[in-house]
């Protein structure tokens, strides 16, 4: 495999997580107890709070049902658009993309990785904290046209 950018492989260098947008999660959770025999190992309904969307200077709250799977050495997380509110989930849907929504590299360098995207013409789709160590940001980056899929950045956590 030939690296033409080693600066942004550098930061983008582990792939931890395979997002998959969804329009019914409990079909979905049926499918993969019957197939796989795997129920999730933990979901919910979430309430992403004061999210950066697009290039808009008001903020957010970002509601989704999500399911996790831990699965053949990687996350698998299932969302499901809900509520009225313009996500990165919801707008996905909206345009009929089903199925492959983001694959999530975790960053040491937030500020960095968001710079790096943006060299590449790259800008972000949404941005926000997250619930699990506030202390971490999350960025899903607009990367649909020239990827075929989101890329999602989240802060490593230090704890």
């Amino acid at each position: 495999m030939k690296v033409q950018d080693v600066t942004i492989t550098d930061e983008f260098s582990e792939i931890v997580q395979i997002g998959i947008i969804v329009k019914d999660m409990e079909k979905t959770k049926k499918a993969m107890l019957d197939v796989f025999g795997l129920e999730p190992d933990a979901g919910g309904e979430f309430l992403y709070k004061d999210c950066i969307y697009k290039d808009s200077d008001k903020l957010i709250d970002a509601p989704v049902l999500s399911s996790f799977y831990n699965f053949f050495n990687i996350q698998l997380e299932f969302l499901q658009p809900i509520g009225e509110q313009s996500t990165v989930w919801s707008d996905y849907l909206d345009m009929g993309q089903y199925s492959l929504h983001h694959i999530r590299f975790d960053v040491d360098d937030h500020d960095r990785a968001n710079q790096l995207m943006a060299d590449k013409g790259i800008g972000i789709w949404m941005e926000g904290h997250s619930l699990i160590d506030p202390t971490c940001r999350f960025t899903y980056y607009d990367s649909l046209e020239k990827l075929g899929f989101i890329v999602e950045a989240v802060t490593r956590s230090k704890s």
